[in-house]
């Protein structure tokens, strides 16, 4: 499982650093910034953000979880991992199609779900390599433990489940817009404690027997009773969905016996003891704000998000952290852990803060705050990017290799801020911008570039001769399209540049 993470890690960790970066943009744009001649505007760079958070490298990093725990129970094996390789193939495609759908405007307006229905699709394909690789590990268990049967059900139930509840005319999505949802609350904390649970016992250093059932139970005992009572008799008081909401209370102490059972410590896991500490902060915190009088004062604006910050920026996120800890723990080390930790919780604070100044319950302006915010999401983004560096950092031991890196710079990351950013450097060199073929041309760029990603990693004479080969194409075709006099100047800059990196190749490089 190792190698399998580390082989996909440099996409994984590409699709972190683009939401990391969509939040810091919104950020900044709350400050002033005018964003509306790139893609990234405002409800687009806030879209992107909320979307590769809940389904790019967090949701991918925790469905491996049941995989290390074959690995560790020895039931694990190449046929399987093909099929997880086929899993993370078709998600990565959907992640491509969701970003590039709602960078251009294509958004539900949905806070958590914001991307097209159709894409559900392709979500609901990849679950079907998930469940063969799950059964290849499952045939090979003389007796299936009851974590394997369950989680085989939530594979199969998933896809069924993601297509009907995410529908637009009969699905769930609109009905959750409205409303406090105490019971909604305990039905999603309760879908955190399987995965506690199977984070704990991949952790532990011995046998892990979980106890003390009944307060698992009890909760989910009035998820079901809440479901019937609002789908067969009426719509939940909000003393009911109160009562519902506190029963969440009683997996804190079920959480810190199976941790004191696993024998799992800060030094041996960090980033699953801080996501508990997490989740015990945001249970307490929320049971707190569900306090009428709390609520109707706090919950007048749109800026108390630093509960949802700390829910979903530490304690999901760290639960995906986690199993990257224990699978490559020289790269995602203790200190990061602690360093992600606190800027998240300062950023949450000073989010409360600006919260409770709009919400005018103590006084105050909410500009320094949002500055605070902008500052902690760049050493956020910085962090991320270490990260990066520790994962990609190559050795660059002949020219060709120093040539690839030059040309994946210019050209994949070159081409990603064109894609963004596109129209506002046009106009900033004094350039025409359509906003039409651009994006297309921007794209063949970003693909030229990931030629030289792979040359540096193999093959590196074949894959310089490839992407020569293209350039020189582009680059008479753009030339001709000037001398014709249907492109302006633009199009002989990129036939001179694309031209005469060909020839550094051909002149100087190839064997």
């Amino acid at each position: 499982m190792s190698k399998f993470l580390n082989d996909n890690l440099p996409l994984l960790l590409f699709w972190l650093f683009l939401g990391l970066f969509a939040g810091l943009v919104y950020a900044i744009e709350m400050l002033g910034l005018d964003g509306s001649m790139t893609l990234l505007s405002p409800e687009r760079a806030r879209s992107l953000h909320i979307s590769q958070m809940l389904y790019g490298f967090f949701p991918l990093i925790l469905s491996l979880l049941p995989f290390a725990l074959f690995e560790k129970e020895g039931v694990l094996s190449q046929n399987g991992l093909k099929h997880l390789g086929r899993y993370f193939v078709v998600w990565n495609v959907f992640l491509l199609f969701m970003s590039m759908s709602l960078l251009f405007g294509n958004i539900r307006g949905l806070p958590f779900y914001d991307f097209p229905y159709q894409l559900n699709f392709l979500l609901a394909f990849s679950g079907v390599f998930y469940l063969l690789a799950l059964l290849d590990a499952l045939k090979r268990y003389k007796k299936r433990p009851l974590w394997v049967n369950v989680s085989l059900l939530a594979v199969i139930s998933a896809p069924i489940a993601l297509v009907i509840l995410m529908n637009p005319q009969y699905g769930q999505v609109e009905k959750t817009l409205v409303g406090p949802h105490g019971d909604n609350t305990l039905g999603m904390s309760f879908t955190l404690i399987p995965i506690y649970y199977l984070l704990i016992k991949l952790s532990s250093p011995k046998v892990f027997v979980p106890r003390f059932h009944w307060l698992w139970s009890i909760p989910l005992g009035g998820y079901v009773v809440s479901l019937i009572i609002r789908n067969f008799f009426h719509t939940l008081s909000y003393n009911e969905e109160w009562f519902f909401q506190y029963l969440t209370l009683l997996y804190l102490p079920l959480l810190w016996i199976w941790l004191r059972d696993a024998g799992v410590s800060f030094k041996r896991n960090p980033y699953l003891i801080l996501s508990i500490a997490a989740f015990i902060f945001v249970d307490v915190e929320g049971n707190i704000l569900f306090i009428p009088q709390l609520r109707a004062l706090i919950h007048r604006n749109d800026l108390v998000v630093g509960h949802a910050h700390i829910a979903m920026g530490l304690g999901v996120a760290f639960m995906a952290l986690s199993i990257t800890h224990h699978l490559l723990p020289s790269l995602f080390k203790r200190v990061y852990a602690t360093a992600w930790a606190l800027l998240m919780s300062l950023m949450a604070i000073a989010l409360s803060l600006a919260g409770l100044i709009e919400a005018g319950l103590i006084g105050g302006t909410l500009e320094p705050l949002l500055m605070v915010r902008a500052v902690f999401g760049v050493t956020v983004v910085a962090l991320v990017v270490k990260i990066v560096y520790d994962r990609l950092r190559l050795s660059l031991d002949s020219p060709l290799k120093i040539y690839h890196l030059i040309g994946f710079l210019g050209d994949a990351l070159g081409g990603l801020a064109l894609l963004i950013a596109g129209g506002w450097l046009f106009g900033l060199l004094g350039f025409a911008f359509g906003g039409t073929y651009e994006y297309v041309v921007f794209a063949f760029v970003m693909g030229t570039g990931m030629i030289h990603w792979f040359g540096l990693h193999g093959d590196a004479n074949r894959l310089a001769s490839l992407s020569a080969t293209i350039r020189l194409l582009i680059s008479s075709t753009f030339a001709a399209l000037y001398m014709a006099g249907i492109l302006d100047e633009l199009a002989l800059l990129i036939a001179f540049y694309d031209g005469v990196y060909a020839m550094i190749y051909f002149l100087g490089l190839r064997k």
